[in-house]
């Protein structure tokens, strides 16, 4: 029944990100992405960065075949409808909900065992410190009462048993509606955190059934930890968390030759996944963003980063897609200095729950370790600080509320029914917040609407608001947006031209023509932009149109090279020879050493019977550019049709 209602509940927060439609990456990830409709692009997904399908991907840090194989198959189960997309989303929500509870469960059985009635009695009657029996089952639960831990942590133990379930119930259910996951969930693009995730918890919780033994349970572990890495390659914190679980929980159980015989499998599999990341990516992490900040500058911009997580994750408040990175320079700034008291408490917090409260610190190791991949600035994009990224570490915010429910009960009772009550009215606003919050992720429209006004100064959100307001036809709006998102990144159009000319370059004319106009919209008066749009519709076969574009370059730029030339070709497409030829010979006033324009005004003599004016222009070519067989070619022929033309005029005397 628990396992129901979380799986519903789950649903019932998402049910309206159902009918929200691909925003952002989802674009390009999802609809402009081949690769994820036929099983041939298999060798590709495995052997490329995760943009590799993209003409205008270089490099990248991210390496994450699996997210492409579950596109794959939402695509051959929906097409490109994006509810579909999102279904699949919400079914690893629900499934990650779900491994919460028996998770939060388990701990929470193997923390606080079950004493025997004879051992109550006889804590009652001693009032001394209280330990229960530990059974040389590696399935059984071992005792966290040691030394230094009381008849009170025994006491806790004998009404928390019972009520493990609830707890770890009320525990997924926060987990399950908090609003910070929205971005994971509600985004088709985050599909990489909530897969990585079922994956990771999946495994961890059948290692913690499979004991100490090599069991089915274990042998899925190692597939389903395998599974994760490929999903995202945060999962690879979860070995650590392995051992960490072995060494708090197991102490008693198994020995540390049994548990590195354990660990071998998952670090074969690591291995094998990092040669397969660094064949794709040509390095671990090749790109270094944020070079503007200096090693010291990366290392204390991390503290405010981490503080950063924590709050959003305990105050889910103005959500946002697109967090500026606002970084500190100096470790004396006031943000710096609270950032490390905080990050210090926390560590303190580990150190002492260490020694004193095994849950409290594994749900604190849950947090931090995931989050530690992510706090290494120089491999992070312009948002630096990501809410989807929180999406693992919450689970450490589930298990350290359920231990909290169990102090309360144990040290305030009379206070654990108004606190539980307390705990249901937080999960009521944060249902209420996550349904909010997956109407801003509806559209672009929606989404870059709610980002620029959160983050005004950031580009992305600007530029991206521009172009959604464009395909509504908002035109006056548009250019205003598009000029702020100009203003806050000077050489956005060269960018965009760049990709354009990529694309020409992979065969995408369409994305050129799209892209060129695009910039054409933002700076009419961009010239390079207006000759490669000519040179884009040349190529689609829109010849008056790249007749236009060629001509403004040129009213604006006599001289830019190879524009008569270009123009030249259109024309002579268009039959209009003469117009051809002048062009030709413009283009070598301009650029006599033009080896191509040569041959290509050589031709049309030759066309037009005048074989002495073209062989005049092939070995120009052939002078300035030997090593080009055509042009050899084309002045052979010439010289050829010459003395036959000679030989008809001498028979016919």
């Amino acid at each position: 029944m628990p396992v129901m209602i979380i799986i519903a509940i789950s649903f019932a927060v998402y049910f309206n990100a159902i009918f929200n439609g691909f925003v952002y990456d989802d674009v390009f990830q999802v609809t402009e992405n081949e690769w994820i409709t036929s099983v041939s692009h298999i060798p590709e997904i495995f052997t490329k960065s995760v943009w590799g399908f993209q003409p205008w991907t270089s490099s990248s840090n991210y390496y994450r075949p699996m997210m492409h194989l579950i596109y794959m198959l939402n695509y051959h189960l929906f097409g490109l409808k994006p509810w579909g997309f999102h279904l699949v989303n919400i079914f690893f929500h629900a499934g990650v909900s779900v491994l919460v509870f028996l998770f939060v469960s388990r701990l929470l059985s193997e923390s606080y065992p079950s004493p025997s009635n004879e051992d109550l009695v006889k804590t009652k009657a001693k009032g001394k410190s209280f330990s229960t029996s530990t059974s040389t089952s590696s399935s059984a639960p071992h005792s966290q009462f040691g030394k230094g831990e009381t008849e009170g942590a025994a006491v806790i133990s004998l009404f928390t048993f019972h009520d493990a379930r609830s707890l770890a119930f009320i525990a997924a259910l926060l987990f399950a509606v908090h609003p910070i996951h929205t971005e994971a969930v509600t985004w088709v693009a985050g599909l990489p955190e909530v897969s990585f995730t079922f994956f990771s918890l999946l495994s961890f919780y059948l290692y913690i059934r499979a004991g100490a033994g090599f069991t089915r349970d274990y042998l899925f572990s190692v597939v389903f930890f395998s599974l994760a890495i490929l999903c995202k390659e945060t999962a690879l914190t979860m070995l650590l968390i392995f051992i960490a679980y072995d060494y708090r929980f197991r102490k008693n159980g198994t020995g540390l030759a049994v548990n590195l015989r354990r660990y071998i499998p998952y670090f074969l599999v690591t291995v094998v996944y990092l040669l397969l990341r660094y064949n794709a990516l040509g390095g671990f992490a090749p790109e270094k963003k944020h070079a503007y900040l200096s090693t010291s500058q990366y290392v204390i911009n991390v503290f405010p980063l981490f503080s950063q997580y924590l709050l959003k994750l305990i105050l889910p408040i103005t959500l946002n897609a697109f967090y500026v990175l606002h970084p500190v320079y100096s470790v004396f700034e006031m943000k710096e200095v609270l950032s490390v008291g905080v990050t210090g408490v926390i560590i303190a917090c580990m150190v002492v729950a260490f020694k004193r409260n095994r849950l409290v610190f594994f749900g604190l190791l849950l947090f931090v370790l995931p989050l530690l991949p992510v706090l290494y600035i120089p491999v992070l994009g312009e948002n630096s600080f990501t809410e989807r990224y929180l999406y693992l570490p919450s689970v450490g915010f589930a298990v350290i509320a359920a231990q909290l429910l169990i102090w309360i009960k144990a040290n305030v009772p009379k206070a654990f029914p108004v606190f539980t009550a307390a705990l249901l009215v937080i999960g009521g606003l944060y249902s209420v917040g996550t349904v909010t919050r997956n109407a801003v992720w509806k559209d672009d429209l929606a989404l870059y609407t709610d980002t620029a006004r959160k983050s005004p100064d950031a580009f992305i959100p600007n530029n991206n608001l521009g172009f959604a307001l464009m395909k509504e036809g908002r035109m006056d709006e548009a250019k205003e947006r598009l000029k702020t998102a100009l203003r806050l990144k000077p050489g956005m159009i060269d960018l965009i031209i760049n990709r354009s000319i990529s694309y020409m370059e992979r065969g995408f004319i369409d994305k050129a023509v799209l892209e060129l106009n695009n910039a054409l919209f933002l700076d009419p008066g961009r010239v390079d932009a207006h000759y490669y749009l000519g040179a884009a519709y040349a190529r689609k076969g829109w010849l008056s149109q790249a007749v236009e574009e060629f001509m403004i370059t040129l009213s604006m730029r006599p001289d830019y090279p190879n524009v008569h030339n270009d123009l030249a070709g259109v024309y002579a497409a268009q039959g209009r020879f003469d117009k051809a030829m002048s062009e030709y010979e413009s283009e070598l006033k301009v650029n006599p050493a033009d080896a191509r324009a040569h041959n290509n005004l050589g031709v049309l003599y030759l066309q037009q019977d005048n074989p002495d004016k073209a062989i005049g222009h092939f070995r120009s070519a052939v002078k300035l550019n030997p090593a080009d067989a055509t042009f050899q070619k084309n002045l052979d022929r010439a010289q050829g049709m010459k003395g036959e033309g000679q030989k008809g005029r001498q028979t016919v005397k």
